[in-house]
């Protein structure tokens, strides 16, 4: 599997994968959303564990919370991580982390003209794909991660 930036492409094999299942599972298990319906669960979970240990952003700005529980698991992956929590609904929260900033402004509208490069934007956020990777093309942001638990044949 690769990922592609503008420059070099990042490299993984499934020795490399494997090498992080058991520490992901054991994480998994701390979870603090057991019942997470509507939000990721284990193989979505465990794709967003490992390209964070492998992309190692100094800044994450995850669009769309849902109830938290990815917020959680890139505090407990990424424990010195910066996180930018942005969802217009707030009302579906169950996890909120103490080291993330939250905000109810879309991502489109944020101020973000002085981001690290090496910032990584996750969506899960059901918006327009190609709109975000403008506003990301805009804001200088090269790393962007979607997620979206569409039933099949809908997403």
């Amino acid at each position: 599997m690769n990922v592609f930036n503008k420059n070099t492409p990042i490299k993984w094999n499934n020795d490399d994968i494997i090498k992080y299942l058991d520490e992901f599972i054991k994480l998994y298990k701390e979870r603090p959303i057991k019942d997470n319906t509507g939000g990721m669960k284990f193989p979505h979970m465990f794709g967003l564990f490992f390209l964070l240990k492998v992309l190692k952003p100094d800044f994450v700005v995850e669009s769309g919370i849902y109830k938290g529980q990815s917020t959680w698991l890139i505090e407990k992956t990424l424990p010195k991580v910066k996180i930018l929590s942005i969802d217009i609904d707030m009302s579906n929260l169950i996890y909120k982390s103490n080291k993330a900033k939250y905000s109810t402004v879309d991502f489109s509208k944020q101020d973000f003209k002085k981001l690290p490069k090496n910032t990584l934007a996750f969506f899960d956020d059901h918006q327009n794909a190609l709109e975000r990777v403008l506003q990301c093309r805009k804001f200088g942001i090269k790393n962007l991660i979607y997620e979206d638990n569409y039933v099949d044949g809908t997403g």
